[in-house]
């Protein structure tokens, strides 16, 4: 963006971070001529009502704040689908980078910087926002020690509802506050809480918990003693310490109830010797005076030289003069005051007295029926807080505060928690990868795989996957179905045998490398009727589809030996046994001899996987070949005798 101009008045100069939704921009405004940052909405959640319902928010909120310690809010507008908000440039350094850089800071510079975080929460809380994610990166430092609180991007209006129960919980889980970590309503103490972790890690350079995970984290604001800060650091005053771990302490009543209370306890450690030359007399909150600028006007303040006088001139005045007035007057307003209150007594309780009426059920209602549910009843719906849900249809009520049933005020304001239905995620592209890598990645984003198939591709190599489907990069649920088709390579090319009986061996590999085969086995056969050279059989038969490379197997006819004719009727025989091996629920079993009369089928059969077959080959010659083909393919081949 930099380069570009917003509003047709912000230039973007140049990049100065970026945040979970939004980055930020040094600007200038060549209206007003002035340095200014600009918070831009990522393009992402652009299109995202929630998203961008808490961004106005974020600018309403801080753009009612107006006090010293906090930055504040110039401008907020829309450019195209580009939301921003213009806030003032503060040139310093954040609180974090002056931690990192110095370990830890000296107390008395500490508690001032606490100090005035304190006085900007003050003016928060009195308006009534709190921050939710105080922390050392949200904290700017000038150059002369000046504090600017930032970021009120995820406050919430302490009239408004909570995010507590949306299952959301909003913060940074280093200066989380225990009811932060157990999803509770955040209040004005939880502030307290984060700035006490704030001083803490000022005073020591760590914060008071780290774990391996933000769970761990959470538990142990939850459950954990904090270790006293002076074991860190043996510099820190015994006063100062108690301060902190009043702020740390997990029950918040037991805390400070509001920044002023903590500011006072610190202003002795912060500014002792009541010296408050280094902060600028505006650094007060909304006219309100600390107990120390009260005890110093009440020591130096003048005695008024005109009460003086007219004490004077009272006391001359006779004492007996219009005495009877007084006590008439005196005496007529006592009687009145005491009819007004007796009045204000008989008619306070029909005054406070507010009708109560019973929170109806809103579970599983639209927010129109529940808006009309709501009227009938009496009671008001706050602005509803949204999530995901396995189990509630989206637009339909998952949760209420106050309970169903509960008795309340009439007109009281109710909270409900409305469905977004399953949550949303992207379909990964699973291209390309094999089935291990595919499923790991279905289960990261909690998709289910669905049917698994194969399937020829000239693109994809074999066994990784060729489809998918829902295809990349489309919205779904959690939970869904995603199919797979694995590739089983390029499709292989199919040749039709040709018939090779009648030719001569010359002829037949010729025409096999034409049909792109190859030549097998080549076996000497007598054969009645048979020339010497001829084919008289092949494997496989003609006609038959065989991938292109194949081997063709012949027997070819051997002349005839006189000497052979006693093998005619000698007797041979052999048996055979078989295991139908894993496969199709039915399989073709077929046992081929070839023996003196020639090669013949002498078994066909169907039979099923694990199956033992046993046969008696009984044939006639000096010698036979026995072939076993199960399904079409040849499963054993062997001679009688052997060798």
């Amino acid at each position: 963006m930099v380069g570009e101009v917003l509003g047709e008045r912000y230039k973007i100069l140049s990049k100065l971070g970026s945040g979970g939704m939004a980055e930020v921009y040094k600007a200038h405004c060549q209206i007003l001529n002035r340095t200014v940052a600009i918070k831009v909405l990522r393009p992402q959640f652009a299109s995202n009502e929630e998203f961008v319902e808490r961004f106005r928010r974020e600018a309403q909120a801080a753009a009612g704040l107006s006090h010293p310690n906090i930055v504040s809010i110039y401008d907020v507008g829309k450019d195209e689908e580009r939301y921003y908000i213009v806030m003032e440039y503060v040139r310093g350094t954040s609180l974090k980078e002056a931690i990192r850089r110095s370990g830890h800071l000296p107390p008395q510079r500490a508690a001032r910087i606490a100090w005035q975080i304190l006085a900007a929460l003050q003016h928060a809380h009195e308006n009534g926002i709190v921050h939710r994610d105080i922390k050392p990166h949200n904290v700017m430092v000038t150059s002369d020690e000046r504090v600017k609180v930032t970021d009120f991007g995820i406050a919430r209006a302490l009239s408004a509802s909570t995010l507590t129960d949306t299952g959301t919980i909003i913060g940074t889980v280093n200066y989380f506050s225990p009811e932060q970590a157990r999803g509770e309503a955040v209040e004005a103490q939880s502030d307290i809480y984060s700035s006490g972790v704030v001083l803490y890690e000022m005073l020591t350079g760590t914060v008071p918990f780290r774990g391996e995970s933000p769970i761990s984290i959470a538990l142990q604001h939850l459950e954990t003693s904090v270790t006293p800060p002076t074991e860190l650091n043996a510099t820190i005053p015994g006063g100062l310490e108690r301060i902190v771990l009043k702020a740390l302490e997990k029950n918040p009543s037991r805390r400070y109830q509001d920044a002023r209370h903590m500011m006072r306890a610190l202003e002795p450690y912060a500014f002792p010797g009541n010296d408050y030359d280094t902060i600028n007399d505006d650094i007060h909150m909304d006219g309100d005076t600390t107990l120390t600028d009260l005890t110093a006007q009440v020591l130096s303040s003048p005695s008024d030289p005109g009460a003086d006088m007219e004490e004077t001139q009272v006391r001359r005045k006779p004492k007996n003069s219009n005495r009877r007035r007084t006590v008439f007057v005196t005496l007529f307003l006592v009687l009145a005051l005491l009819a007004l209150a007796a009045g204000i007594i008989f008619m306070l309780p029909e005054w406070l007295y507010v009708e109560e009426v019973r929170v109806p059920d809103f579970t599983g209602k639209t927010l129109e029926e529940a808006e009309i549910l709501a009227g009938k009843a009496h009671v008001r719906l706050d602005s509803p807080d949204k999530r995901y849900d396995e189990t509630i249809p989206a637009n339909r009520v998952v949760s209420q505060r106050p309970a169903a049933y509960e008795r309340v005020k009439m007109n009281s304001k109710v909270t409900l928690v409305v469905s977004l239905g399953k949550e949303i995620v992207e379909m990964p592209d699973l291209l390309g990868m094999d089935l291990r890598e595919a499923l790991l990645e279905l289960e990261r984003l909690e998709l289910e795989p669905g049917a698994q198939s194969r399937d020829y591709s000239d693109e994809v190599e074999a066994n990784k996957v060729a489809s998918q489907s829902p295809a990349a990069g489309v919205q779904v649920e959690k939970g869904s179905m995603v199919e797979i088709v694995l590739s089983d390579g390029p499709e292989p090319l199919l040749v039709t045998i040709q018939d090779f009986r009648g030719m001569n061996m010359a002829q037949a590999e010729s025409l096999l490398t034409v049909s792109g085969l190859v030549k097998g086995r080549v076996t000497e056969e007598v054969r009645e009727g048979a020339e010497p050279g001829i084919i008289v059989s092949q494997w496989p038969e003609p006609g038959q589809l065989v991938t292109l490379g194949s081997a063709v197997d012949f027997v070819v006819g051997k002349g005839q030996d006189t000497s052979s004719l006693l093998d005619a009727i000698t007797p041979i025989s052999s048996l055979v046994t078989i295991v139908v091996p894993p496969g199709t629920d039915l399989q073709e079993v077929k046992i081929r001899i070839n023996d003196y009369y020639g090669e013949r089928d002498y078994y066909v059969g169907m039979h099923t996987p694990g199956e033992r077959i046993e046969k008696q080959i009984n044939a006639w010659g000096r010698k036979m070949r026995i072939r076993v083909y199960i399904g079409g393919v040849l499963y054993r081949d062997e001679s009688v005798p052997k060798g």
